[in-house]
């Protein structure tokens, strides 16, 4: 028997244990503010709040991106909790009952409104505990203290983690993002609702979040790209000399280098060696038998177009700026997979934004060829010493 949970990095500790502190010491002050006194003998309610909220405390500082401790779960799944336990104390008499019925309700209820938040089952119970002082207060008791203070936590939380470098709430991821330049993404194709519905096939979906689950697939799947050809990188197979084309080259002279050099693929780069984009001979075919193809159709647009000669598409019209670019030390695993996706048929290779080299899918299989034939040596060389 072994630990489920990875020991977390002291300054992790540190930051989650000062928010939770924190925002636990303010809710104290708020509880004591805001709660009338009661008369009746017993433990006080006020205090046996202070033990969920320290749950909730936990999940919002330490385990910010749980869906557990999101700020729905938290608000409406302490609020919800606090109005079955006052319901439950005001109309069950017999203790023994009503702990028991305090938890189970609340638990329905939460699932019902897809708040689930353990704490919550808490508040129930901690109502239950104190049925004389909470009859008192009636169904008031889940909103001052419990939904009032539900929320001051959870925005010490959302200010605190945003301070402390953390992202609370944890937002879903969207859905087939587009690569910007610069970005070199591996995500695969599944969007959050197959995500989610994956989660919930597994009865995992209470305990990872889809947008959790999309990251980490995301960086399995380039961490299992980068030990394809350990040691291979970028700057071993690029080409350096690169034909390119500037951002107003007409389209005409971009089809004589293409015809020239025999490229598939041009880099568009500013006067100042800022790539902005790629033309592919597919763009340009397109443009050619289409001018107007990526050109507003609004009705003001075509009457300025029918008003003026027709002008020739320059390469910033007709270049595709979102596509994936990697560095020089980027490993060859990671190439591969990128341009097996198929949207693009070169790779840029950028150093603080400037082209510094491209490597297109021949460059690859050069590559490729070049480690099978190695491979290839060395076995029959090793068979060779055998015999």
């Amino acid at each position: 028997m072994s630990p489920a949970v990875g020991h977390p990095p002291l300054r992790e500790m540190l930051r989650a244990c000062i928010g939770a502190g924190i925002g636990l010491t303010l809710c104290t002050f708020l509880v004591r503010l805001t709660m009338a006194p009661v008369t009746a003998e017993g433990p006080d309610p006020t205090l046996l709040l202070i033990a969920p909220l320290g749950a909730t405390a936990m999940l919002a500082f330490a385990v910010p991106s749980s869906p557990l401790a999101q700020p729905w779960s938290a608000l409406v799944g302490n609020t919800a909790s606090a109005l079955v336990g006052v319901s439950v104390v005001m109309t069950v008499t017999e203790p023994w009952l009503a702990l028991g019925l305090s938890v189970t309700l609340a638990m329905i209820v939460m699932m019902l409104l897809r708040a689930t938040h353990p704490p919550a089952a808490g508040v129930a119970l901690g109502a239950v505990l104190t049925a004389d002082s909470v009859r008192e207060v009636g169904f008031s008791y889940a909103f001052s203290p419990v939904l009032l203070d539900t929320s001051l936590l959870l925005l010490v939380a959302v200010l605190f983690n945003r301070v402390t470098g953390r992202v609370y709430p944890f937002r879903q991821p969207e859905d087939h993002a587009p690569r910007h330049v610069g970005e070199a993404s591996l995500s695969p194709a599944i969007d959050s609702k197959e995500l989610t519905a994956l989660l919930q096939r597994l009865g995992l979906d209470a305990n990872i979040g889809a947008a959790d689950l999309a990251r980490l697939i995301d960086a399995a799947h380039k961490q299992a790209a980068e030990h394809l050809f350990d040691g291979v990188e970028t700057a071993q197979i690029m080409s350096r000399d690169v034909v390119t084309a500037y951002p107003r080259m007409p389209v005409s002279q971009i089809a004589a280098l293409f015809r020239q050099h025999k490229v598939r693929t041009l880099p568009v780069v500013g006067f100042d060696g800022v790539f902005q984009g790629l033309v592919s001979e597919s763009d340009l075919v397109r443009t050619l038998h289409n001018p107007d193809a990526k050109a507003d159709s609004g009705v003001l647009n075509r009457l300025l177009r029918a008003s003026r000669d027709v002008v020739e598409p320059v390469a910033a019209d007709v270049m595709e700026p979102m596509v994936g670019t990697v560095s020089e030390v980027t490993p060859l695993g990671v190439l591969i997979d990128l341009l097996a996706e198929g949207a693009q048929q070169a790779v840029p290779v950028l150093d603080d934004g400037r082209l510094v080299g491209i490597v297109s899918r021949a460059d690859l299989i050069a590559a490729l060829a070049k480690a099978h034939q190695s491979h290839h040596a060395e076995q029959t060389e090793a068979e060779g010493n055998d015999v």
